[in-house]
Formats: structure tokens, C-alpha cells, sequence
């Protein structure tokens, strides 16, 4: 999901220069202490060592069975046709991530179809929908604030080999020259559901599109396919005493430690890989042994980044939505500065759940990183 159109990105940035260079003489770690939620800081200031950690904590993950139907490739859309396709049956994710490179208004949408002759019930258990806009940062943020933030079930139901639309307002949204629509859903279908991302004329009727259009060849990237296990849960393989062991983190999406998933490109049936582990929903329970509390932080490490995560005290505690960065757009840009996003300061008895998943238009990996409280 790397951001293809250059330009946009540079005016952006210039746009928000002052505002950054503001921020970076504001944020220091006294504010933090007060409950400044984004740290900035020059790689030379000294208290940047209060944010680092020198000790790697090697953890262990574990996927289960939801399907994850990734579209993200051609990402940037010259040529109507077929985005993605494939047929599911039981829990699974759609994520879609697609920029109309054409001159003309089109139309991106998920055509859905029973694929049984029995009556398809399909539950729609979470969802969320970014753009069109031709500000891809801002795109990728709000789709994970409104994919993390409150959801309402919603039932679709098919007869025998009937069809509709996935979100009916797709059929009337228009997507512009060089803007980018995002679209993630989590949805369980009890019989087989043929799932089909198109990029269609304005004007056309796109269940007829569905049926007839040929399906596009892949660019470079490759970021299409059905991957099994949507969602990881990860906690370290060795317990963190913050007493003992001190400052520590740990890598989400480096693909050396928390490795990308391999699937398949079910329109042509080749081999694949995820690069970045997009669409991928991490649940993240650490096991924290001794007394006291631990300050949580997460920094980009991999470029400019721009999204959302949770964080939940206890099985039955209500999550918090965390931007990530907060009060401020994007960061992770100048190489000489460091960032840090406040997760928030929690009793090292507490079972803390964080939820993530990686935004599109941001880069990988990130650290978290896990500082005791003196």
C-alpha cells in the first residue's frame, strides 16, 4: 500500500510543515506525564533514551481461521474490469484499497453473490469505508478510526442464487481522477459467497458488470489474494518483569519477527504474499509479571504513518480508540526526528488487550514499546 502519487504527498507535507515544526518544540516528556499523547522529538535530544528500549521481546502468535480477501493490486486503476474474486463460506474480511487512475468518474464497488442453492445468510459484524479523497494519508487514518470505533451488526439475506451490492451506497458513489476509496469488512457467510471487487464505468449496472468484465492482471506489488487466518493474536513467549528486564519492545510487521502471510491469487491461482500484513487484525495480550506499572508507546519506524488502534483493561473493559498519531495529522516523515504515540500507563496487574491492524497509505513495521513507571 505504498502511496503511488508522489506529488500529492510532497504539497501535503508542506502544507503541515508549520504545524509540525510547532509541535516539535511543544512535546516533551514533562507534557507526556500530563497526558500529551504524541511525542516529538529530535534524534539528538536527550531524552529521546527515555522512549528507547534495548531489550527485544520475541513473541508468539497464533491466526485463526477467518479468510482474508485482500484487492490492492493494480492499486492505482487504469482500465475497467475485475478487481479481485473468489468465493467464501463461513467467518471472513474484505479490504479493498484502490485509486481511480483514469481521467473519467468511476465506480468501485462489491458485487456479492449466493452462490447456493439454499438461502444465504450473510452478517455483517464490522465495517468501515474511507474516501473517495485524493488525501491518502487522511484516507487510510479515518477508515482504522471508524473500523475501530463503534459498529452496528447488520443482516443481508440471498435467495438462491441471488445477488447484491456488499454496501448499496457504492453503487451510487463516484470516484474521481486520482482519488482513493478503502474499504474494510468482516462479515460471516453461512453458504458460499462469491465476492467480486469491480472498477466500472459511472454509468454502468454493475451486476451485470460483475458478470461479463474480465479481471485485471496485477502490477508490480502483487497485494491481492485470499490469505487463511485474519486475525493474530499475539502475546511474548517470555513473561515481562519491568523491574528485571527494564525498558523493552517488540516489532508488529517487520517480517522478521512477526512474519507476512502467504496465500493465493485465487483469479489465477499464483502464490502470493501479503507485504505488510494488511487486513491482518492483531489482538495483542501481553503477560506482565511484578509490581508497579508499565507505560506503553507506539513508534513508526518504517516512514510516514497515519492511523488508529484500541485499548481494552480487562476481558469485559470498554476499549478506547487511540490515533495514533493523536492532534496531529500523520508523522513518522523526517528521518532525523523521532515519534511516539502514548498507548497509555497501566497496572502491571491488569489484563490489557490492544487491538491493531495496519493503515493503508502508512508504512511498516512499527515498534511497541514498553517503558516502566518510576
Amino acid at each position: 500500500m505504498s502511496l503511488k502519487k508522489l506529488f500529492n504527498f510532497i504539497v501535503f507535507v508542506m502544507v503541515c510543515t508549520i504545524f509540525f515544526m510547532n509541535n516539535v518544540q511543544a512535546k516533551s516528556s514533562e507534557e507526556n506525564e500530563n497526558g500529551q499523547d504524541t511525542i516529538i522529538l529530535s534524534k539528538k535530544d536527550n531524552d529521546v533514551k527515555k522512549y528507547e528500549a534495548d531489550k527485544l521481546l520475541f513473541m508468539t502468535s497464533e491466526d485463526d481461521d477467518t479468510t482474508l480477501l485482500f484487492s490492492d493490486s493494480p492499486e492505482t486503476v487504469e482500465k475497467d474490469g475485475i478487481l479481485y474474486q473468489d468465493t467464501v463460506k463461513g467467518n471472513a474480511r474484505l479490504l479493498y484499497y484502490h485509486v481511480n487512475g483514469t481521467k473519467q468518474d468511476k465506480k468501485i464497488a462489491v458485487v456479492i453473490k449466493n452462490m447456493s442453492n439454499k438461502p444465504n445468510k450473510i452478517m455483517v459484524t464490522r465495517e468501515a469505508v474511507g474516501g473517495p479523497s485524493a488525501d491518502y494519508l487522511y484516507v487510510g487514518k479515518v477508515t482504522m478510526q471508524r473500523y475501530f470505533g463503534q459498529q452496528q451488526t447488520r443482516e443481508i439475506n440471498l435467495p438462491p442464487y441471488g445477488k447484491t451490492l456488499l454496501r448499496l451506497d457504492d453503487g451510487e458513489r463516484i470516484v474521481q481522477n486520482e482519488a482513493l476509496v478503502y474499504g474494510i469488512f468482516d462479515f460471516n457467510a453461512q453458504e458460499n459467497l462469491q465476492v467480486t471487487v469491480v472498477f466500472a464505468p459511472a454509468n454502468a449496472d454493475l451486476y451485470d458488470y460483475a458478470k461479463y468484465a474480465s479481471v485485471l492482471p496485477r502490477d508490480q506489488h502483487m497485494l491481492r489474494g485470499t490469505f487463511e487466518g485474519a486475525n493474530r493474536y499475539l502475546t511474548n513467549r517470555v513473561p515481562y518483569n519491568p523491574e528485571k528486564m527494564g525498558n523493552a519492545y517488540f516489532y508488529l510487521g517487520d517480517n522478521k519477527t512477526d512474519l507476512y502471510k502467504y496465500g493465493l491469487d485465487k483469479t489465477d491461482f499464483v502464490k502470493t504474499q501479503n507485504f505488510g500484513n494488511y487486513g491482518i487484525n492483531y489482538k495483542i495480550h501481553l503477560n506482565i509479571e511484578g509490581n508497579g506499572k508499565t507505560s506503553y508507546y507506539l513508534k513508526p519506524i518504517g516512514g510516514v504513518y497515519a492511523g488508529a488502534m484500541t485499548v481494552q483493561v480487562g476481558k469485559d473493559g470498554e476499549k478506547r480508540l487511540i490515533n495514533t498519531p493523536e492532534n496531529i495529522p500523520f508523522y513518522g516523515h523526517e528521518e532525523k526526528t523521532n515519534y511516539y504515540s502514548y498507548l497509555g500507563t497501566y497496572d502491571n496487574t491488569d489484563d490489557v488487550y490492544f487491538e491493531y491492524t495496519p493503515p493503508g497509505a502508512s508504512n511498516l513495521p512499527v515498534q511497541i514499546i514498553m517503558i516502566p513507571k518510576k
